[in-house]
């Protein structure tokens, strides 16, 4: 009997524990930006979401020819960061996927040119296919928000 009893209260405490465990974890807050919200919905993702003073950028893609292309990805990744009061100079890390990384390389200075020589931690890939046909780019980005100082008085 005192066997039983010492495994009830074990299971009893065990289960309160994962209780007060889902009790201490809230949900992040997460601040969203949508270019196309039907079409990230339909495909499943969000285009930017915020958490903290973090910014998360999906990935911009761009199509045709890699200079048009390379311009067309940073010209939207430039938007999403607009969308949240940043720029260039906030990107720490960035992730580039292409179909054609030889033509990237050749092209690299129309994507220096956005960075303004403040460039971010990055990683370039070569990938067999991206998500839509044609596709010959896509980058996506993280950036960080300067911490906001509280005021105070002098």
């Amino acid at each position: 009997m005192k066997m039983k009893s010492l495994l009830l209260v074990c299971l009893l405490v065990s289960g309160l524990q994962n209780v007060w465990s889902q009790s201490d974890s809230s949900p992040i807050w997460k601040e969203k930006y949508h270019s196309n919200k039907s079409g990230e919905d339909e495909i499943g993702y969000t285009q930017a979401v915020k958490v903290g003073n973090t910014i998360y950028i999906s990935g911009s893609v761009g199509w045709g020819n890699m200079p048009d292309a390379i311009k067309m990805v940073y010209d939207g990744l430039e938007k999403s960061l607009q969308a949240y009061g940043a720029n260039f100079t906030n990107v720490v890390k960035e992730n580039l996927f292409t179909t054609q990384l030889d033509s990237v390389i050749k092209y690299k200075d129309i994507r220096r040119n956005y960075y303004h020589n403040d460039y971010p931690a990055a990683t370039w890939t070569e990938v067999k296919r991206l998500y839509s046909p044609g596709v010959v780019l896509e980058v996506e980005l993280v950036a960080v928000l300067p911490e906001k100082k509280s005021k105070t008085k002098p």
